[in-house]
């Protein structure tokens, strides 16, 4: 059964965060959503528990220059 959470990221602003956010949350296993909004700085996601953790997403947000907060 697919996970389904909301991240706050308020450094996404414009549609290449989008895209880089977008791109890179779906590149992680099992991630069958990934929508960031720009204008409310949320990300909503859903993904399998199983083969990718929350943990995981935050990491690779990191990676690319984002912080998610809950």
């Amino acid at each position: 059964m697919a996970t389904e959470i909301t991240l706050e990221v308020p450094a996404v602003h414009c549609d290449s965060c989008v895209k880089t956010i977008t791109r890179t949350l779906q590149a992680l296993p099992t991630v069958v959503i990934a929508d960031a909004d720009p204008l409310t700085k949320l990300v909503r996601l859903e993904f399998e528990e199983s083969a990718v953790s929350i943990g995981d997403i935050r990491e690779a947000l990191d990676e690319v220059g984002f912080s998610a907060e809950d």
